[in-house]
């Protein structure tokens, strides 16, 4: 067993974004910080392999491009990133209807209230949303009166209709959940993201931004492999961290970066411990059979499913970006929500049934499975009411600061802001920083520049 233990000013225990994203800020100060990471990469959940020509996401995911702390972080141009098309192609009854913004596309939004998708008075209630959304800024979003977003969306107006067919399939991918008990604040939130931006991906893969942040980071300071067994403390003072194979090593500061759930258990602390989770399958298709660059939502009944449909939305991710297929091949991306328990060869026959049935000729008797992921924490829940129970950066210990997305929200712009947030509380306890009697808290100083 190795038992040697070194020093340094702050270890940061997790190499996803915000860990990635605490590390550089530090480092730009002057700060000696070092990222210990359990695994073998860098990135956390925001993770790409590659597979047989195939560029795989861990889980699908998009970053939305009006993340206001995207132009401190990230260098937008540098990502190469591939757009989605606004709205969706949602399947429903056996047909596909493209929906849109109605500003952006208005006369494929007035096509889709001809089929019964939406109601007339849904058009209005959109529209309504619409200027009231834009018309806060994030401060305003995240202080409006919480509830979950069915009974924001009823109380806005919008009807059963608008529900099934778009906002529970579309929300549900977002939040891992098509019941639609997530917190109406983050539903503002992404709704008001999506209205300036878009969806997109790097054009090699997700995992080029967590891959960005670390070439800022000094050579030798990431260290993989290092699995956390429990922090040294003196009395109550953390003052380092213990590995399992017996290595230790001290800090000034240990910032915690890590999923809630190992948080809680390293710390004793009462955290949030809900999760959600996915299942999101890779298939490689013979026919590029959706010439959209948009998602495919399926909303219920969906025909060609029975009584118990998987399938929440798919999209060609080949057609978004071609990177992610080489030699002219197609691939698609399925997600499912939750974890059913169901093998590979069951996903790839639901998945041939729930969508190869809607389009014929993309002959779903040819498919075949590339990978599928297992993700059980792909984020945590967030129901109306969390913002009050989520713990801050100071975490009331002497040397140890909290970090991860658990501070702010389950985003990408969530893990880079709590980044932030740890640096300063790190600064301050170094004496680089004062500590201000009232700290702008999460998404209050990220509000886009006039």
């Amino acid at each position: 067993m190795n038992t040697t233990s070194e020093k340094v000013q702050c270890l940061i225990v997790g190499a996803g974004l915000s860990g990635l994203g605490c590390a550089r800020a530090l480092q730009r100060e002057g700060i000696d910080a070092h990222i210990y990471e359990s695994s073998d990469d860098i990135g956390g959940r925001v993770r790409t392999d590659n597979v047989d020509g195939f560029i795989l996401d861990r889980g699908f995911q998009v970053l939305f491009t009006a993340y206001p702390i995207l132009q401190q972080e990230l260098d937008m141009k540098a990502l190469d990133l591939q757009p989605f098309d606004s709205g969706a192609l949602v399947l429903w009854r056996g047909e596909a209807y493209p929906v849109t913004d109605p500003f952006r596309a208005p006369k494929t939004f007035l096509n889709a209230l001809k089929t019964g998708v939406f109601s007339m008075q849904d058009k209005f209630a959109l529209l309504r949303l619409r200027r009231l959304i834009m018309g806060m800024d994030i401060t305003d979003i995240f202080l409006i009166p919480d509830q979950n977003i069915h009974d924001f969306l009823v109380d806005n107006g919008f009807t059963g209709k608008f529900m099934n067919n778009f906002a529970q399939p579309f929300y549900g991918g977002i939040f891992l959940s098509r019941h639609l008990d997530t917190s109406a604040r983050m539903f503002a939130f992404t709704f008001k993201m999506l209205l300036e931006g878009q969806a997109a991906v790097p054009a090699h893969g997700m995992m080029e931004i967590p891959r960005q942040i670390a070439r800022d980071i000094a050579p030798g300071t990431i260290h993989l492999g290092c699995e956390v067994e429990s922090l040294i403390k003196e009395g109550k003072a953390v003052k380092g961290v213990r590995f399992t194979d017996g290595r230790e090593v001290f800090a000034d500061q240990v910032v915690l970066t890590v999923p809630s759930g190992s948080a809680a258990k390293l710390t004793g602390l009462q955290l949030p411990l809900d999760r959600r989770s996915t299942i999101t399958a890779y298939i490689e298709v013979p026919v590029d059979f959706n010439h959209e660059r948009a998602i495919m939502l399926f909303a219920e009944p969906n025909k060609y499913a029975g009584a118990n449909s998987l399938v929440n939305s798919a999209v060609m991710m080949s057609r978004i970006s071609h990177d992610y297929a080489s030699d002219g091949r197609h691939l698609l991306c399925v997600s499912i929500i939750g974890e059913p328990k169901i093998s590979d060869e069951q996903i790839l026959e639901v998945c041939s049934r729930e969508i190869g049935n809607h389009f014929p000729q993309s002959k779903p008797k040819e498919w075949k499975i590339v990978k599928i992921y297992r993700i059980p924490w792909a984020q945590f829940t967030q129901p109306a009411g969390i913002f009050g129970r989520l713990p801050k950066a100071d975490s009331g210990i002497s040397g140890l600061v909290m970090g991860g997305e658990i501070l702010c929200h389950s985003s990408i712009q969530g893990a880079l802001e709590a980044g932030q947030l740890s640096a300063r509380e790190v600064l301050i306890r170094c004496g680089k920083l004062p500590r201000e009697t009232r700290r702008p808290r999460r998404t209050e100083n990220m509000q886009k520049p006039a």
